[in-house]
């Protein structure tokens, strides 16, 4: 790259003009950081180890340092998580399609695809294969959800005027900073936690309990050897079960069409928040198979 850059580095200004800055609010910040910059280095396959500096005064700046043997490599990734966190706004409030298939997406496709920007061998990294790069890793809703808790944190901090980040080469800048003020955090902040429901999978499931009077209760069931609770929705089989047409053993199992919810939690796991089945095919008592 033209420019070598090894450390990024964050400012904060502060409405009051000190220098001191609560320690549980730092912490809390730097880790959603901390994360985003290893996933960014997971996606592109890197070994690089992410250094922090001690901080400086001026407000109170953070500085962490990237090392690697391959200068360029560094320098390409400093300014890849530059414009991470300074550009590249939502285009909306919830993660979109391509974020979305990339939950699913397999680790070997994802590396077929890393394969393909061929940036272990880049030097001189030109504007198109840049964009390419970064629309690769914006992909992973991990690094678009950190980024937002990030700026969801510096948003509820009143003490905070701006904030500020720019590139440098061992404590040298030879650029001007970039700077975010309270009406642009909103434009990298995720609103909805919800991920769409995954539908219509016909799988079999255990019984393990039915419920036997009316209401919005929760059935339990085996799925792949794990418990899960389960809304029931076939009204045709529940006024079945109601009516003790079926009888429930021990050795129930259904083949149904099952759906569940999603949502992201506050450390960017993926969390399931309700199963139900719509509708079932069948049911076995023992090992007879009746079809609805």
């Amino acid at each position: 790259m033209t420019n070598i850059y090894n450390q990024l580095v964050l400012h904060y200004y502060f409405h009051d003009n000190s220098h001191e800055i609560d320690a549980l609010f730092r912490n809390e910040c730097e880790r959603e950081l901390l994360i985003l910059f290893q996933e960014v280095i997971n996606d592109l396959d890197l070994n690089i180890r992410v250094e922090t500096l001690p901080p400086k005064e001026g407000g109170f700046i953070e500085t962490w340092k990237f090392t690697n043997d391959n200068k360029d490599i560094i320098a390409l990734v400093v300014s890849i998580l530059t414009l991470i966190v300074t550009a590249f706004p939502l285009k909306n409030k919830r993660l979109d399609e391509a974020q979305i298939e990339n939950l699913e997406m397999d680790n070997l496709l994802k590396k077929e695809e890393l394969r393909k920007l061929g940036i272990e061998y880049i030097k001189e990294v030109d504007e198109s294969k840049f964009q390419e790069i970064i629309k690769f890793l914006i992909k992973n809703y991990k690094i678009v959800w950190r980024r937002s808790n990030f700026f969801k944190k510096v948003t509820l901090n009143k003490k905070i005027k701006k904030i500020a980040f720019n590139k440098s080469l061992d404590d040298r800048t030879n650029q001007e900073e970039i700077q975010l003020r309270l009406g642009d955090y909103e434009q990298f902040i995720l609103f909805d936690e919800e991920i769409p429901d995954i539908q219509n999978l016909e799988v079999s499931i255990d019984l393990i309990s039915s419920v036997l009077k009316k209401g919005n209760f929760r059935w339990r069931a085996f799925l792949d050897g794990q418990i899960i609770n389960f809304v029931m929705e076939d009204e045709t089989f529940k006024k079945m079960v109601f009516e003790g047409l079926i009888k429930h053993t021990n050795n129930v199992k259904l083949k149904v069409i099952l759906n569940y919810s999603r949502r992201i939690d506050d450390s960017g796991h993926i969390k399931i928040t309700k199963y139900y089945v719509s509708k079932v095919i069948s049911y076995f008592i023992g090992n007879i198979e009746h079809h609805m």
